[in-house]
């Protein structure tokens, strides 16, 4: 019995032969020297009769001369190994080919080893055909995800619209109050020029008092006008101190309706964001509509701005008016959610103002206690024209609900 440790050729026969991979070996005159059974069986051939036989009798005539172009490179070390796919009776193999050397690095033949491989090349395309599949999925997915948000921006726009009227609606009266005042000036003063056509002194002064008025009047009106007809949402570097100052004008008409005094505690500095003015604008307008409604007379708001450490702007507005119940405040947000009277609100204003604060990478949020006042915090990015990253921020949130 040989010695255990070493393997005599009948033992290596059997170990080739129990691999699942087909091992031909084709000696350096282009003959089989050893094929395993599962060589056998994938490459159609009987050992037995093909061992000694030239490897170019598998092969068609018409390619025998690629055949012997590619043992040459073997032979020559053009080719130390090479790979390859085939398929033969509806099977895939995946065949490489190895030179074999002796001792002395001399060229002794080829080795393939060939592998069936068809179930992996089978999942690989079904995993190609599910991936495609679910490519498509997903562009569908992605049209009816940008649709829907089109319809809904479009929905929002429509809201904001809505509410942008209402709130013209509130306080419409007070600028009719504030055009009949300047009117009535300049009736009058017209009666005098006529009452005394030549005194052309008189005139003069009774004139220039009637075009101050007519001014006023033209200021109040491209407000309300500029106020009302549709704005493009595109985002500018902006003063939010201007944006709150045209607020306060839109809406100082409907607070002396019941004396309310707005104080304006401002950041000695301008502060700087990114952001659509007329929403912006819009949400505090809201916002001070909402702190009107809340006082019933003598009452006052103070809209104060700052700038926290992380250098974001912080906007408070506070009123002194009946306050909202814990229950009722975490409501607030909530589209339709309102404690006003059934026909003074239609629930949307702070729905809206939360949207478009959040839009604006921005935080919005309430205090309020009953009899105490409720004070509104509204914090934005702070933005400096050396500082293009609030800018690209608030622009990867556009893209990413897009």
């Amino acid at each position: 019995m040989p010695d255990s440790k070493y393997l005599d050729k009948k033992n290596l026969v059997d170990i080739l032969d129990s691999l699942e991979v087909g091992i031909v070996y084709v000696d350096q005159d282009h003959k089989f020297a050893f094929v395993n059974k599962a060589g056998e069986e994938i490459r159609g051939i009987c050992s037995e009769d093909r061992l000694g036989t030239s490897i170019l009798q598998c092969h068609s005539e018409r390619i025998h001369g690629k055949v012997l172009d590619d043992l040459h490179a073997f032979n020559t070390g053009e080719y130390a190994t090479r790979h390859k796919m085939i398929k033969s009776k509806g099977k895939y193999f995946d065949n490489n080919y190895n030179v074999v050397k002796d001792e002395n690095g001399n060229f002794r033949g080829v080795v393939l080893a060939s592998q069936d491989v068809t179930e992996k090349v089978e999942l690989e395309r079904q995993l190609v055909k599910a991936n495609e599949e679910l490519e498509k999925k997903i562009k569908e997915r992605t049209r009816e995800i940008k649709n829907a948000y089109e319809k809904l921006k479009i929905a929002q726009f429509q809201l904001m619209h809505s509410e942008k009227m209402a709130a013209i609606g509130q306080f419409v009266s007070g600028v009719a109050h504030e055009i009949n005042n300047p009117l009535d000036g300049i009736q009058n003063c017209i009666k005098m020029v006529l009452s005394d056509l030549d005194n052309k002194e008189q005139a003069e002064d009774y004139l220039s008092l009637a075009l101050e008025g007519l001014f006023r009047i033209e200021v109040l009106v491209r407000r309300l006008l500029d106020y009302a007809k549709p704005h493009s949402n595109e985002k500018v570097r902006v003063n939010v101190h201007d944006i709150i100052e045209d607020a306060i004008e839109l809406t100082k008409f409907k607070l002396k309706e019941k004396g309310i005094a707005i104080t304006k505690e401002f950041h000695n500095e301008s502060l700087f964001i990114f952001g659509e003015t007329h929403y912006l604008g819009q949400v505090f307008v809201n916002l001070i509509l909402n702190a009107y409604d809340a006082i019933s007379d003598d009452g006052s708001i103070t809209i104060s701005t700052s700038v926290d450490n992380n250098k974001n702007i912080k906007i408070s507005i506070k009123d002194t008016g009946i306050g909202i119940s814990e229950e009722d405040r975490i409501k607030v947000f909530n589209p339709f959610f309102t404690t006003k009277q059934k026909d003074n609100g239609t629930g949307l204003g702070l729905y809206l103002a939360y949207n478009v604060i959040n839009e604006h990478a921005g935080n919005i949020d309430i205090k309020s206690e009953i009899n105490k006042g409720t004070e509104i915090i509204i914090t934005l990015p702070h933005f400096e024209e050396s500082n293009e990253v609030i800018k690209d921020n608030i622009e990867i949130l556009d893209t990413a609900r897009k």
